[in-house]
């Protein structure tokens, strides 16, 4: 009897310090229930009969590894692919071969050609979960010139932000802390932390850029990632860089995990309201930059199938959703009973089951109304982060580890 009351003393203890070690960091916040509804029938109405995936998805260049962006050259003969071994990949679109083109600091994620150069692409760069970088490369959004092959970085540090109660807050222009990336940094400036996404104004002259969370030790993938997801913390900012006056002020802060992102210009040609995904709540949003609802967001759609990530607009207009994970009716419980993710934040993410499959979702031009979606079992490619369209098929981009080569569908009649 003694010997067991030992034991149990000594798990008791073991249990105690491991309860503690595992702790989350103290921007992890578990807070009331979330209930997701049904997936909106708008889009279980345009969803095809059959996984479009599957069965008419392509493949090329199969050198090419994993990756999470493709931007074309001005005559679409040649892609560059921000790819998770931390090279830039030049892709020749005719002969369907691929090789190394350039090493990027970290890993290079979301990428736009400048709208005002054929030759440039602005790219985020960051870390990935598991991954080992040299010490002096940087968190950051960058520029690349195509011919050069010379990396410039533009943001590598941002704007130390007020302290607020944590409701989501957009912005007016006026009143958005700055910092200007030409004078010498202070206590007012901290280091990016975590650049995911970004879209260029029509102009060319600004960038629009998420940071998804900035505690910690932030990565594409696990860790904070996947505590985020659990969470459902509001740690988030979306960021604007002049490329004019070369200050980087904030745009939006205290949201769910931003991640892809889009610029919606007004008939006067400004910069009218950002397109948001809230990939890790299921939903995207509009963030109001002018106008009479400047400083106010709205959702436009929820409730979604997926994980919505990174946002694209094809020669129509419509807008290309790549559904990173499937929604399922596991999250929604958990999101439902928050004591149970006290204990799921203290598990390593490898943990928790991984499912393969992944969607992709297209919209109208005005992004209201739902008018292709297809879920995809993972047979052909998994982890869909974006849908790039081309000007003769749809590329997806992918960030599986089983995934290699370039994707490509046709677009759907």
């Amino acid at each position: 009897m003694r010997i067991l009351k030992i034991f149990a003393v000594t798990l008791g203890i073991i249990i105690a310090a491991l309860w503690v070690i595992s702790t989350p960091h103290k921007a992890v916040k578990v807070g009331k229930p979330v209930i997701f509804g049904p997936v909106p029938s708008s889009i279980t109405d345009v969803t095809a009969g059959a996984d479009y995936i599957a069965t008419s998805a392509r493949k090329s260049a199969m050198d090419l590894p994993p990756y999470d962006e493709v931007v074309f050259n001005a005559d679409e003969t040649l892609a560059y692919v921000s790819a998770i071994d931390g090279w830039f990949w030049e892709v020749d679109l005719a002969s369907k071969t691929a090789r190394r083109f350039v090493d990027a600091p970290l890993m290079p994620a979301g990428a736009r050609r400048a709208p005002d150069d054929d030759n440039v692409i602005y790219f985020c760069a960051s870390y990935l979960y598991g991954e080992d970088y040299p010490s002096a490369e940087r968190v950051g959004l960058y520029s690349i010139d195509i011919q050069t092959k010379a990396i410039v970085p533009l943001v590598l540090d941002v704007p130390v932000l007020p302290k607020t109660d944590g409701e989501a807050i957009v912005y007016r222009d006026g009143d958005a802390p700055r910092l200007d990336q030409n004078k010498t940094r202070g206590s007012t400036a901290r280091p990016l932390a975590f650049c995911n996404d970004l879209d260029v104004s029509a102009d060319g002259r600004r960038i629009y850029f998420t940071e998804p969370f900035a505690y910690g030790t932030p990565s594409m993938g696990g860790g904070g990632t996947f505590r985020e997801a659990i969470s459902l913390g509001q740690n988030g900012q979306v960021w604007r860089y002049d490329m004019d006056t070369g200050i980087t002020s904030v745009v939006a802060q205290n949201f769910t995990f931003p991640d892809g992102i889009l610029v919606e210009t007004g008939e006067d040609g400004r910069d009218k309201s950002l397109l948001v995904t809230e990939t890790v709540k299921f939903r995207l949003l509009r963030l109001y930059l002018t106008g009479p609802k400047a400083d106010q967001s709205e959702t436009v759609l929820e409730n979604l199938p997926g994980m919505p990530d990174g946002l694209d607009r094809d020669a129509q207009g419509r807008i290309w959703i790549g559904m990173l994970k499937q929604r399922s009716a596991t999250i929604d419980k958990i999101h439902k009973t928050p004591w149970i993710k006290h204990i799921l934040l203290r598990l390593p993410s490898g943990l928790m089951p991984v499912s393969k499959e992944t969607s992709i979702l297209a919209l109208s031009p005005d992004a209201g109304t739902p008018v292709f979606y297809t879920g995809h079992d993972g047979s052909v490619v998994t982890d869909i982060s974006v849908v790039i369209p081309g000007r003769d098929a749809l590329y997806l981009a992918t960030v599986g580890d089983e995934s290699h080569g370039l994707y490509t569908v046709p677009y759907p009649h």
